[in-house]
Parts: structure tokens; C-alpha cells; sequence
């Protein structure tokens, strides 16, 4: 009874005259001229263009492309090609320092160096209380300790303002700013507190009401009334206060006069309007909303966020911007976006999304926040001695790293002044923005895999930008390894292409094959460090790797079988039992040995072609049918135990 032999049964296949084991079967092949057996590598699929991609994206040429030409969306995408990306994602990568990617002039869009933030020569901060505000006449005043200092010029030159000449007798805990005038409050934290008013041009002491244990802590200013904020030692209490045609006593700020209370161990962080309300956040992980209800502003709503300290808040075009801690895990920082709804006549937060966490070994919480006509700011600490504004971009909502101070402390105060940015960086300096631009910045792109886990060839990367010269430069570095876009510093990043005149569209060579692809790009001023480049875009170019393979091969149908140096033998309708054995293979994925050469295919077999018979001019008839398996070549059993045991080549290879 004819059958198809196995591995199983025939010892030493090669010798017995067997080419190929398709599995367990073994078959003899049929070549001879014209009947050659072949192995090519399968070719490329058509390039199909996709309209709706960046223009870089398009080509004409082989391969697929991976560009960014607007970095607008912000920070924090690790993976350019993943299920549930969103059309904002087009936009975004995933980290930068010292540029520009929200791009608010009105020129064309581009990626440039932000300005370099100066240490104000004029005086050290020598305390932690240091706030910042502007009044309506644009004079900006910083306090530090007891001292105020004072700038009508925008930071050029400050007037100071000690205690002797302010009245304080305590430390200040707080500053506002209502028109031209400025009031401060201070306290001793025992039994002395200040609520001192600076006018412009004479200091006064309001009122030393509140003055028991915890005294006067904080002050600010919405809905046309002072939010004051005080503690005796065992409550924390919250008023309000019409500061115009006031006229303080004594019986100001009393106890049952509070709109609020909560426990004294906590504290009011920050307080914004918020249209409707006006919300006031605590570092029991409260947000009250006060509403202003005849004239008298009342608690109409209270959002808890459960297990978090909240440190600042702030509110814009209906948005709520929180910035909080993990309550015993005080290096933690996060930056919530929410939104104000009406529930029942209760003002409360509802879609709180969670925009970025900083997590490192510095005291990353976030301590204040203030609002720009398209933006919203608040401060990092993020090194020993490195601290930086965070900015969210309203039109775009991307977030993204903005100005460094080479300082290391909680950002208190900022505030905007001729078109220039004041920080004052806690128990540090004030910083004000100046003129020249940052050292160099970087963008570090997602990494990009083409939603495919196998190797690419990854062949070019092209930048564009405006005209280089005078010192300017546009550098790109690239990885393939996955996790180098966490450092910036990583040695792993390698040195591509560097522009320095013209602007770009040049394609730079790669000639990495990985799975993945993240770039860095980064940008340096000319030589007087007075203007930026301008860096419009980025593409990387990849081919897929010629792994899959095609394998034709003749089988050999004929009844008759030869073996070397042996008598052939017929078994009766031995071709067609191989033939039906083929047949019911197609389809299927097998795993393909050729003895010679040697090669293990795994894949599917394609198919199996009719029979064939071929009538030689000598010699008998050729019975046969072509086999077509395509797949992708796999490493025999040999060599992987040989590579698991650790025994390769002269002997012993790396172990570990």
C-alpha cells in the first residue's frame, strides 16, 4: 500500500534520497532543467498613498514615513503608532527643553529657542515667603521676609522697601494686588498678625484682628473682595472682604464672619475666579466654590479629590487647572485640567483629567499657578539646580516644558510685564526674561514602529528649516532602542545629521535595522546667541526588511523510487497518494526543511499545482507538481540549543 514516509520512520532522510521534509513528510524533488527549485525574497507590496497624512509623509519614493511638522499637540506621546490614538496625537511627541512649540507670533509655524531667563542682580532672596503681584499701572512687587521690593519699569531697576519702612513686624504670608494698591498680610504663627496696605505711595496696618496662634496666612483678590485666609490655632478660616471705602476695625474678621472653616493642619493654597464662582483651594484635598450671592460670597459646592493635597488652582475659559500632591508623598507632583458644572445649585469639578505627573527625587509639586490670555503656567523643581515654568496651551491643550531657571526651588510668584516673564524661584533669586536665547533646546519625538512589531530597515531622515548661517544649527540624533527617549543624555543617541547652511531637505543616511525609531532634534543659536532657527519639520524613511521569503519547488510524483547506489522499485500509485497528501497541506502553515541547501522555512503553503508530465527527449517521463511555501527563515533546533547551551563558535559563547 503506497504512503508518504515521515521523519519518524526513515532514519538519515538526506543519504535516502530525500530533499525536502514539509513536517513530518518527506518528499523527493523533480529538478532538472527547467524544473529548477528557487527561493526569492518576496517583493514589496504597493506604495499606497494616504492624502490625509503630513506631507511628509507622501512619497513616491519605496518605504513608509514617519514626520512631525507641527509639535503643537504638547509633551508625553511614547509611541507615535498605537489602537487608540487620537487625530491630536499627530501633533504631539513625547519631550522638549528650552524651545517654542506652541508658536503664538504671527509668522509661519516653527520651532524656536525660548529667551534665557536672567537672574535679577538687584537683591538675593534670602526667605521662602516670596510672592509675586503686578498692579494695574504695571508695577510688579516681589516680597521676601519682611522686605517688599518694587519695579515701575519693568525689572530694570527695584526700590526696596524694609520693614521699617512697611510697617512689617512679622514675615509676610501673603500679597494682592486690587488696582494700584497692594495688600499684604503677616503673622508670627504665635500671636501677632498684620493686614498692611500699600498704596502707591504711603504703607498703613489695616487691622491685627485674627492675631492668636496661626495669625493672618494668606490673602488674594477676586469678585471685587479680598479672600482672607486665618487660623487661631485650632481652625482654619476663610472671609471675605470689599476693600473699597473700607474703613478697618477691630471687629474685622472675627470668627463667625467666616465663610468657610476646616482643620487647622491644612491650608489655602491658592484661590481663582472661575466665572461663576470663585473657587478656593486646600491642601486637605478640598476645592471650595464661593458665589457671590448679593454681594456676600457664600460656599455653594465643595470637590474633594480624594488622598491628594491640592497647592494652586486657577480657572480660564472654563476650564479649572489643579495642582496637586499624593498626601505623604510630598516629591509628587500632577497637573489636573476640570470643568465647573452646576448640580442642584452646587458648584462642583467634574472630568478631571490627569495631564502630566512628575515623579523624580526632587520636591516636584506644583505651588502656583497663573493664567496668560492662551496659556496656563505654573513651576518644577526638576534638578539640583534646575527649575522650570510648565506651560498648557489653550488653543491646542498640549502641555510642555517652557523657561529654565538655573535655581533649585517651588516657583511662588510669576507674572508677565512688557511681554516679559518674572519668576521668583522660592528661597533663590527672581529670574526675569531677557533678550538673548537658551544655550540649545531639543524636541525627542515619540517612537515610531508603523503599528508593526517586526524590523524595519530604517533608512533616512530629512529635516527642513529656514536659512541657516552665522552659527545656527539644527542637529539630529536617533535610537533604536525603545526606552532612550526617558534621557535626553542618553549615550545611546547617535549623531546623524547636522545642518548649518541652507534649509535642510536633505536626506541624511541611517542604515539601522530595529523594530523601533526615536529622534531627537536639536536646535542652537548663532554665535551672539540673538536669534534661533526656525525648525519646520522632521521625516524618517524606513523600508521593511526582505524576510519573507518565496520557495518554489517540483515534487517529484512518480511511482518509482531511486535511491543512490541502490535499485530503483515501483510502488503502485505511489504519485498520486504524494500528490493528495500536497493537496490537503494548502492552505496550511508547515514548517519547511531543504536538506540541501540547508534551510528551514516556516510559513503557508501558497500552493500546489496540478500535476505535471514531462516527456524528456531521453530518459522515461517526469511526473511532478510545483509546491509553493512562503514564509520567513527560522533557525534548526542544532543551532538554537548550540546558542542555548552556550557552545557556539570555538567553543564557548557569551553566557548572561
Amino acid at each position: 500500500m503506497a504512503r508518504v514516509p515521515t521523519v519518524s520512520t526513515v532514519t538519515n532522510p538526506k543519504r535516502k534520497g530525500y530533499d525536502i521534509a514539509l513536517d513530518e513528510l518527506l518528499f523527493r524533488a523533480a529538478i532538472g532543467p527547467g524544473r529548477e527549485m528557487t527561493i526569492s525574497t518576496a517583493e514589496f507590496p504597493q506604495q499606497e498613498l494616504n492624502l490625509a497624512q503630513n506631507p511628509e509623509d507622501i512619497t513616491t519614493n519605496i518605504g513608509q514615513i514617519f514626520s512631525r511638522n507641527d509639535f503643537s499637540g504638547g509633551q508625553g506621546l511614547d509611541t507615535a503608532h498605537k489602537r487608540n490614538n487620537t487625530p491630536k496625537d499627530g501633533t504631539r511627541f513625547y519631550d522638549s527643553a528650552g524651545v517654542d512649540v506652541f508658536n503664538t507670533t504671527d509668522t509661519s509655524y516653527s520651532v524656536t529657542l525660548l529667551n534665557k531667563m536672567v537672574v535679577e542682580a538687584d537683591f538675593d532672596l534670602s526667605s521662602t515667603n516670596n510672592y509675586v503681584v503686578q498692579t494695574t499701572n504695571n508695577k510688579i512687587y516681589v516680597t521676601d521676609g519682611t522686605t517688599v521690593y518694587e519695579t515701575s519699569n519693568h525689572g530694570d531697576s527695584w526700590t526696596t522697601y524694609n520693614s521699617g519702612t512697611n510697617g512689617a513686624t512679622h514675615a509676610f504670608t501673603g500679597m494682592t494686588s486690587v488696582g494700584n494698591d497692594v495688600y499684604l498680610t503677616t503673622a508670627n504663627t504665635t500671636t501677632a498678625s498684620q493686614l498692611i496696605k500699600f498704596d502707591g505711595s504711603s504703607w498703613s496696618t489695616l487691622t491685627t484682628a485674627q492675631s492668636s496662634a496661626g495669625g493672618l496666612n494668606g490673602i488674594w483678590y477676586a469678585k471685587g473682595q479680598l479672600i482672607i485666609t486665618g487660623d487661631d490655632g485650632d481652625v482654619k478660616r476663610v472671609w471675605g472682604v470689599v476693600p473699597h471705602a473700607k474703613t478697618w476695625s477691630s471687629s474685622d474678621l472675627q470668627d463667625a464672619q467666616a465663610i468657610l472653616t476646616f482643620e487647622s493642619a491644612y491650608a489655602v493654597s491658592q484661590v481663582a475666579d472661575a466665572g461663576a464662582v470663585v473657587l478656593v483651594g486646600a491642601t486637605n484635598g478640598n476645592i471650595y466654590s464661593l458665589k457671590d450671592v448679593s454681594g456676600t460670597l457664600t460656599l455653594k459646592g465643595q470637590t474633594n479629590i480624594p488622598f491628594e493635597e491640592v497647592h494652586c488652582i486657577a480657572a480660564t475659559e472654563g476650564l479649572v487647572f489643579i495642582g496637586t500632591t499624593e498626601g505623604g508623598f510630598r516629591a509628587l507632583g500632577r497637573f489636573y485640567t476640570a470643568q465647573l458644572v452646576v448640580a442642584d445649585d452646587l458648584h462642583v469639578l467634574a472630568n478631571r483629567q490627569l495631564i502630566k505627573e512628575w515623579n523624580t527625587a526632587q520636591d516636584n509639586v506644583p505651588k502656583h499657578m497663573f493664567v496668560t490670555r492662551d496659556s496656563v503656567y505654573c513651576g518644577i523643581q526638576e534638578g539640583a539646580s534646575e527649575t522650570n515654568l510648565w506651560r498648557y496651551y489653550l488653543p491646542t491643550g498640549g502641555f510642555a516644558r517652557s523657561y529654565k531657571m538655573a535655581d533649585r526651588g517651588h516657583v511662588t510668584g510669576i507674572t508677565q510685564a512688557n511681554g516679559k516673564f518674572l519668576v521668583a524661584v522660592a528661597g533663590a533669586d527672581v529670574y526675569l526674561e531677557g533678550t538673548n536665547k537658551v544655550i540649545s533646546g531639543y524636541i525627542i519625538l515619540p517612537n515610531a514602529d508603523f503599528f508593526t512589531s517586526e524590523d524595519k530597515q530604517w533608512v533616512g531622515l530629512e529635516l527642513e528649516h529656514d536659512e541657516l548661517g552665522n552659527g545656527k544649527t539644527i542637529s539630529a540624533f536617533v535610537s533604536t532602542i525603545y526606552d532612550t527617549i526617558d534621557n535626553p543624555n542618553s549615550t545611546a543617541w547617535e549623531l546623524i545629521g547636522q545642518s548649518v547652511t541652507g534649509t535642510g531637505n536633505v536626506e541624511y543616511q541611517l542604515n539601522r535595522n530595529a523594530r523601533y525609531i526615536n529622534t531627537k532634534i536639536v536646535i542652537e543659536p548663532n554665535v551672539s546667541f540673538t536669534e534661533s532657527p526656525e525648525f519646520r519639520a522632521v521625516s524618517v524613511r524606513a523600508l521593511p526588511r526582505p524576510e519573507l521569503v518565496v520557495v518554489t519547488i517540483p515534487i517529484n510524483l512518480s511511482d518509482q523510487i531511486e535511491r543512490p547506489n541502490r535499485k530503483a522499485f515501483t510502488v503502485d500509485n505511489l504519485g498520486e497518494v504524494i500528490y493528495q497528501t500536497l493537496k490537503q497541506k494548502e492552505g496550511d502553515s508547515v514548517t519547511l526543511q531543504l536538506y540541501e541547501p540547508s534551510e528551514i522555512i516556516r510559513g503557508v503553503v501558497e500552493f500546489v499545482q496540478y500535476p505535471i508530465s514531462e516527456r524528456s527527449e531521453q530518459g522515461s517521463v517526469t511526473q511532478f507538481c510545483l509546491l509553493r511555501v512562503r514564509g520567513v527563515r527560522a533557525e534548526d533546533t542544532a543551532t538554537i540549543v548550540t546558542r542555548l547551551l552556550g557552545v557556539g563558535q570555538l567553543g564557548v559563547a557569551g553566557l548572561g
